[in-house]
């Protein structure tokens, strides 16, 4: 968990833009591309730039986050 921790940090240092993959409940899976805002030990921001919404992800919704290519 903390090494997590620690790539998300430079992730929202460096302002990368990120693929996230996550569950979304009784409509099942989703994506989006954006940038991390916030993190602690249950929930992430994230800004999504095709949308320009900002979205809270409970940590166990995630499934994959890697940088955009």
């Amino acid at each position: 968990m903390n090494e997590w921790l620690g790539k998300m940090s430079e992730w929202i240092e460096g302002n990368q833009l990120l693929s996230v993959h996550y569950l979304k409940i009784k409509q099942g899976p989703r994506s989006f591309s954006g940038r991390l805002l916030q993190v602690n030990e249950q929930h992430v921001l994230f800004y999504a730039d095709d949308t320009k919404e900002v979205i809270n992800l409970h940590m166990n919704q995630i499934d994959h986050i890697e940088p955009f290519q």
